[in-house]
C-alpha cells in the first residue's frame, strides 16, 4: 500500500515515550519530610508532573513561550476588513512587542517565538472546501515539529491565528459532536457568523469526520496543524507543555482523540473566557492551574502559569536544602 502523508504522524502518535517515575520520586522525597503540612498545595502535583518529564528534581531554567499565527479562509465570513491585513497586525504587535504576553515572557526571562504558517497566505474556506490538503496538512504539523529545536526544558503555546476560533470550533464539532452554538458561540454578529460558518463546514465534510487527522484537515488550517506538531514533537523530546487558550486546546484534543495518553505531558495553563474553552478541558481531561478570567489565546494565560510553576519549582529547591 502506499504511504499517505499522515502514515507518519499516526505511527508518532502510536509510540511515544513515557514520563520517569524517578524524577516523580524526587519530588515526593522531598516533600515526604513536611508531614500533614502541605507546604506547596496543590502545585505538588504539577510540581511532579514537571519531575516526571525532566526526570529529576523539577527546574525551569530555559522556558520557551511559542505562539502560533495563521489565516483561516473562513475569517472572511467574520471579519468585513481583508483578513491578510488584519492577521499581519496581529502578527505584528506580537513581533514587535506591543502585546502583554511580551511583558509576561520578559519578566521570566523567557524565549519568545512566533511561529507564523502562511499569514499571508490563508488555509481555503472550509465552508467551500477543506482548509488544507493531506500533504499540507503533514507538512504544517512537521514545521510545528520544530519548536523543540530552541533547547527550551518547558514550552507554552500560544495562538494568534486570525479565524482560528472559529476553525478550532468546526474541529471540536468534528471530534465530538454536539451544536455549532455549543462550540462556536459568543454574542454579537460576529459569533452568528461563526455559528453559520461551522455549520456549513460539517455539512460539507460531514463524510470525512470519523478520523481526528481529517478533521484537523478539513478545519484546522496550517496554525492548528503547527501546534498538533509542536505538541507532538515535545512529548517525543520528553518536553514538558502547557496550554493555552481555547484554539490551542483544540489542537491538543486532535491528539487526545488520537490517543488519550498523547497528551499526558501537557497541562492546561488556565481556562480563559473564550466560548467553549472550559468543555474543551472538559473532554480531554485536563484541569486548569489557573482562572483569571483572560480572554485571549495568545499565551498570556500559559505565561502566567509558568510563572506559577517556577515559583513552585523554586520553593521545592529550597525545601530541599533545608
Amino acid at each position: 500500500m502506499m504511504a499517505r502523508p499522515f502514515d507518519d504522524i499516526r505511527n508518532l502518535i502510536a509510540n511515544m515515550p513515557e514520563p520517569d517515575p524517578l524524577g516523580i520520586k524526587t519530588v515526593q522525597d522531598v516533600l515526604a519530610g513536611g508531614g500533614t503540612l502541605s507546604p506547596l498545595g496543590n502545585t505538588t502535583k504539577y510540581l511532579e508532573w514537571l519531575a516526571g518529564w525532566q526526570g529529576k528534581t523539577p527546574s525551569i531554567e530555559r522556558p520557551l513561550i511559542a505562539v502560533f499565527s495563521g489565516t483561516h479562509g473562513v475569517a472572511s465570513h467574520i471579519y468585513e476588513t481583508d483578513i491578510v491585513s488584519k492577521a499581519s497586525v496581529r502578527v505584528k504587535s506580537l513581533t514587535e512587542g506591543a502585546a502583554g504576553v511580551r511583558g509576561i515572557a520578559a519578566s521570566l526571562q523567557s524565549a519568545f517565538k512566533v511561529y507564523e504558517l502562511g499569514t499571508e497566505y490563508p488555509s481555503a474556506d472550509f465552508t467551500k472546501e477543506p482548509s488544507l490538503s493531506e500533504k499540507d496538512c503533514a507538512a504544517a504539523i512537521a514545521f510545528g515539529m520544530e519548536v523543540v529545536a530552541e533547547g527550551a526544558d518547558i514550552i507554552a503555546i500560544g495562538n494568534a491565528g486570525l479565524g482560528a476560533a472559529t476553525a478550532a470550533a468546526g474541529i471540536m464539532f468534528g471530534l465530538y459532536g454536539g451544536a455549532a452554538e455549543y462550540w462556536a458561540g459568543g454574542v454579537g454578529e460576529s459569533a452568528k457568523a461563526r455559528v453559520a460558518a461551522v455549520e456549513a463546514g460539517v455539512l460539507l465534510h460531514k463524510g470525512e469526520l470519523n478520523d481526528p487527522l481529517e478533521a484537523l484537515r478539513c478545519f484546522g488550517g496550517r496554525d492548528i496543524a503547527g501546534m498538533v506538531g509542536a505538541i507532538l514533537a515535545a512529548r517525543h523530546q520528553s518536553i514538558p507543555v502547557v496550554l493555552d487558550g481555547y484554539v490551542v486546546c483544540s489542537a491538543a484534543a486532535v491528539l487526545h482523540k488520537l490517543n488519550p495518553h498523547a497528551i499526558s505531558h501537557c497541562i492546561a495553563g488556565h481556562v480563559s473566557t473564550e466560548p467553549a474553552h472550559r468543555a474543551v478541558l472538559d473532554r480531554i481531561d485536563l484541569e486548569p492551574l489557573l482562572d483569571l478570567g483572560i480572554g485571549i489565546g495568545d499565551g498570556t494565560g500559559a505565561g502566567y502559569a509558568l510563572g506559577t510553576l517556577r515559583a513552585a519549582a523554586q520553593a521545592l529547591a529550597t525545601l530541599k536544602t533545608t
